[in-house]
């Protein structure tokens, strides 16, 4: 593609982009669940941390987020950012020490991801201006990188998957959501650009896509189809197509429903070679109630519950699991200082905890976790050698506010 025509597809782009930015921004209604695109694509918990405006802005075709297995403390950039969604839910996986910038193109939406991120309460977010086919950061400067159905809107997807390669570190990967198809388009549909803009004339063929990321330099290259296109769909498709930009003598509709199973949203896969650096540990963090003391023994009182949860974190941080603890009775600012946390408790109350977060996402309340939950969660084997607490009676010394109770 001419350098001309690169530039003619991405101003098309801005534009069509721009008008979403505006529409998200006034808090439109979500898409239908049903629809190949949107906030369908996320869970109501993911959602549910996160301002409407930047769900009603998301336009992609899957979730990155769940592709890149995020650790606590890795860096994250996401590829034409849009509203922000798949950042912020980064920043919330990557934790306080990792960091997640967003790239896009339009001003609007940039201004809209940053209102978002503000709403959100995330500091360890950037949202960048720039374009995908020259990243602003340097070299082996990123860990991963997702992009959501962005990838096929650009004119020059070589230079795309070359920039990524330049910006990860050795070892880094890409987890994108875009859509791929079966077999090229015929060229009087590839010609129209209302489909290019609707993420169809621009995608590449599976085989192309795998082809251009291993030139790059890409290894362990997969592109795994996550959800076809059905006629429902296509449908859908020439029905939003403005009649002037279907060009004389071409009917849409029949060509385009044509493409049944052709086009479909896939999740891509690849690793930048070397490296060998190993993620860090989730990070588990356990929310509890007010408590006069969270080792289950406090004076004359025995909470045998408490007394197994302290001996299985006890165990498991022995062999190296990250799990932290926090008592609302004399922790409150880490409470209010967790979006996850502080979001529950508007709902649920104090009542609903414990809470347990592994880097970020609620995976259990109400109780506390088990010994296999805490494994689950760490990412370690079971062992039969865990050490067991042993309570002294209070003559032993064992009242852990001595012998008076609860201080």
């Amino acid at each position: 593609m001419s350098d001309t025509t690169v530039d003619q597809v991405r101003e098309t782009v801005r534009a069509r982009y721009a008008s979403a930015a505006q529409t998200a921004s006034c808090c439109s209604a979500p898409s239908d669940d049903s629809a190949v695109f949107g906030s369908s694509q996320y869970d109501d918990s993911a959602k549910s941390l996160l301002p409407e405006e930047a769900i009603v802005a998301s336009l992609g075709c899957g979730n990155p987020t769940a592709l890149a297995e995020l650790q606590p403390g890795e860096t994250v950039l996401d590829l034409g950012s849009g509203g922000g969604i798949d950042v912020l839910l980064s920043a919330q996986r990557v934790g306080p020490t990792g960091m997640a910038y967003g790239l896009d193109m339009t001003d609007e939406m940039l201004s809209l991801a940053r209102q978002n991120q503000a709403k959100s309460g995330l500091t360890n977010v950037e949202f960048r201006k720039g374009h995908i086919e020259d990243i602003p950061l340097p070299d082996n400067s990123v860990d991963v990188i997702i992009s959501n159905c962005v990838i096929n809107l650009s004119g020059d997807k070589n230079r795309v998957f070359a920039e990524a390669f330049r910006v990860l570190r050795p070892g880094g990967r890409l987890a994108v959501s875009d859509v791929v198809l079966s077999r090229p388009l015929p060229d009087e549909l590839a010609a129209i650009t209302a489909l290019w803009t609707g993420c169809i004339s621009g995608a590449l063929t599976e085989a192309d896509c795998m082809a251009g990321l291993t030139a790059a330099g890409f290894e362990d290259v997969t592109v795994d189809p996550t959800q076809v296109f059905d006629r429902a769909a296509l449908e859908g498709l020439v029905n939003d197509l403005p009649a002037e930009d279907v060009p004389a003598g071409i009917d849409a509709h029949a060509a385009i429903t044509s493409l049944d199973g052709v086009i479909r949203s896939a999740a891509i896969r690849a690793v930048k070679p070397g490296g060998g650096r190993q993620p860090a540990p989730p990070v588990i963090r356990v929310f509890e109630p007010a408590l006069c003391c969270n080792t289950g023994v406090c004076g004359p009182d025995l909470d045998q519950a408490l007394v197994e949860f302290t001996a299985d974190l006890a165990a498991l941080q022995s062999r190296g699991a990250d799990i932290q603890r926090h008592n609302l009775a004399n922790d409150p600012m880490a409470f209010a200082a967790d979006p996850t946390v502080k979001a529950f408790l508007q709902v649920a109350g104090s009542a609903g905890l414990p809470l347990t977060t592994v880097d970020g996402v609620t995976v259990l309340t109400g109780r506390y976790p088990s010994r296999g939950d805490l494994e689950r969660y760490a990412g370690v084997g079971a062992a039969t050698d865990l050490p067991t607490l042993t309570v002294l009676g209070d003559d032993e010394g064992g009242a852990c506010c001595g012998s008076g109770g609860c201080c």
